[in-house]
């Protein structure tokens, strides 16, 4: 599993330089932790097949708790 490639969004998201130490720490916490490291993976994979998904296959209330529990502000 390589969760590491998801390091420059997650970087990019705390609006972090993907060399700083808080992006260093980050990788190489990942790097020994399976468990975080799935955890990565699974949210790499449920936000590539809700990008792919055609948004009116989702219903209204799964589609506001994914933005709930990803803690991001949904487009109007």
């Amino acid at each position: 599993m390589n969760c590491i490639k998801s390091l420059q969004q997650i970087c990019d998201q705390l609006s972090e330089d993907i060399d700083s130490p808080l992006c260093q720490e980050i990788k190489e916490h990942l790097e020994q932790c399976p468990k975080c490291c799935a955890h990565v993976d699974s949210i790499k994979k449920v936000i590539y097949l809700y990008q792919n998904e055609s948004k009116t296959d989702v219903p209204e209330a799964v589609d506001n708790r994914l933005w709930k529990v990803l803690n991001l502000q949904k487009p109007e």
